[in-house]
């Protein structure tokens, strides 16, 4: 563009540096003598000749004759008397900010936890727990209630550490994918600083709305020092000549990567990719902000191979039905979207082709119509089929919760109601209006409603014991056993019964117990007992 070489033409280091900011408000004032005040013309100090009674007393003068304080008045008693009828001042200071550590979207009630949960852990430790990633739906469930929960944080004894805690469970939870309770974790403790806006301003880039942020950047540029990021977004508000010379100062200055400086190029001046080999991509060096930038100059990237963060920007509008619904896929098998949303997208349209998604978005509708019809008879193969190919995909979690709720096992052939009541039980949905006929049906129920399970398979033999006693008191502050550690030790014991390991499994759901976590131990040693008889469900009935 023609004002973009201008730019570069008169542009000088001296205008750069004023442009960027990184000038200082002295740099430009030559030093003071000590009768400046002759030369620039300001107005003389006053002469203390111009002191009148009741002004306080001229600095020169205090110098000369220094003044004693005078003593006030006292009574008999030796009270002082007050001197006039004025009320006395009120002494102010301004508070700290919130402690964003201790901050959450849901309270410890709500989340079935201590609030002094993290007590007698150091801060480190703390962070290296949050990175946990138990293997289990409700396991998992349970550990991000733990970050997104209002618990006091751990003690911190170094003052320049305060928030860190904070940005590690905002990291953890975009590293998860779970990017929308990462925005309203940041949303609720407010983007008063540096390290939250720019979380925010990534997340946008994600999950949409960096228009708000690029205005709210606008106002206060100096928010993000990010240089990249102010480019972009005085591009977003259209201030496109201020971007170009934002953009060709911190350049000249060295302040963005190669990679960096080669596609906001592109970004502001189209004619610099016309006819250019496209840029290469590092999934691994990836940023929202470039990930953006590349759709912008029409080097749009696939998010399959990036981290699983990126899959959020396919459930925009603008994507492919097929790109959604692999992104929703890859986002349900980890836990983080709504089984709602993935099920709406199977069913927003036709599939075009066989094979891969498109053979389970068709499951997934033949099975919403057979269950549209009532019948019994069309529902149990419909059922059979996909959970056949939703589960071969590792979507199994996903499946149970979007069709869980519809499904009467009583209504169904016999080994159709089996699937149908295992995928209601794993899901924590544990009203039935018959008992079953099956002696291992029946031990399934009564360990998911809160009754005392036979041990009618290894898994059952295990975990049927820890439910033969009565309740453990809930724990109590001081009784001297440290909940964070207790709590995430359970769950990776709870998740060795994945593996076979029944026996540690039953001693980590004793801990939970022990804890006061009940429903999440009684869902917990559900899926441990129905993962293996999910992964080889009844073949009786003839498929479809």
């Amino acid at each position: 563009m023609i004002w973009i070489d201008r730019l570069r033409l008169t542009a000088t280091p001296a205008l750069l540096v004023a442009v960027l900011g990184f000038a200082s408000p002295t740099a430009a004032q030559s030093p003071l003598s000590a009768n400046d005040w002759l030369k620039s013309g300001t107005a003389r100090p006053a002469p203390s000749t111009a002191w009148r009674p009741g002004d306080p007393v001229p600095p020169d003068a205090a110098r000369l004759r220094p003044t004693r304080p005078i003593a006030a008045p006292t009574d008999r008693e030796g009270r002082q008397i007050a001197q006039d009828a004025l009320a006395v001042p009120v002494g102010t200071s301004r508070l700290k900010a919130a402690d964003s550590d201790g901050a959450g979207v849901i309270s410890a009630r709500q989340a079935g936890l201590a609030e002094d949960f993290w007590a007698g852990t150091a801060l480190d430790t703390a962070i290296g727990m949050l990175r946990a990633s138990p293997a289990l739906p409700a396991s998992r469930q349970l550990a991000r209630r733990v970050i997104e929960a209002q618990l006091a944080p751990p003690e911190i004894d170094d003052p320049t550490r305060q928030g860190q805690f904070f940005v590690a469970r905002v990291d953890q939870l975009f590293r998860d994918g779970a990017l929308p309770s990462a925005r309203v974790l940041l949303q609720g403790a407010g983007p008063d600083n540096a390290d939250s806006f720019r979380r925010l301003f990534d997340l946008a880039l994600l999950l949409g709305g960096e228009g708000q942020l690029c205005t709210h950047m606008a106002r206060a540029p100096g928010i993000v020092p990010d240089q990249a990021a102010r480019i972009y977004c005085l591009a977003q508000v259209g201030d496109w000549q201020a971007a170009a010379l934002v953009h060709h100062g911190a350049a000249r200055l060295g302040l963005l990567p190669e990679g960096l400086d080669a596609i906001l190029t592109r970004y502001l001046d189209d004619g610099a990719a016309d006819g250019a080999e496209p840029l290469p991509v590092t999934p691994a060096d990836m940023t929202p902000l470039m990930f953006r930038l590349h759709e912008a100059i029409g080097q749009p990237l696939p998010t399959g191979d990036l981290p699983l963060p990126y899959a959020w920007a396919d459930l925009d509008q603008r994507a492919g039905w097929k790109a959604q619904l692999e992104a929703a896929e890859r986002l349900a098998r980890a836990g983080v979207l709504p089984s709602d949303v993935l099920h709406q997208l199977y069913g927003a349209q036709s599939p075009a082709a066989s094979g891969g998604v498109w053979e389970r978005a068709a499951a997934v509708q033949a099975l919403d119509a057979a269950i549209a019809t009532g019948d019994g008879a069309r529902i149990g193969p419909a059922l059979r089929l996909a959970f056949q190919r939703l589960e071969a995909a590792g979507l199994r979690d996903a499946f149970a919760s979007m069709v869980a709720p519809d499904l009467a096992p009583e209504t169904l052939p016999p080994d159709s109601a089996r699937l149908a009541l295992w995928l209601r039980l794993w899901a924590g949905l544990t009203e039935v209006s018959e008992s079953p006929d099956e002696p291992l049906d029946a031990a399934l129920l009564a360990l998911a409603s809160g009754g005392q399970p036979q041990p009618l398979s290894p898994a059952l033999g295990a975990l049927a014991p820890v439910f033969a006693g009565d309740l453990p008191p809930a724990p109590q502050s001081g009784d001297g056993m440290p909940l964070a550690p207790a709590l995430y030790g359970s769950l990776a014991d709870a998740d060795a019964g994945l593996q076979g390991d029944f026996t540690r499994a039953a001693r980590g759901v004793q801990m939970l117990r022990q804890l006061g976590l009940i429903a999440d131990a009684r869902r917990i040693a559900t899926q441990i007992a129905l993962d293996p008889l999910l992964k080889m469900p009844p073949q009786t009935e003839p498929a479809p």
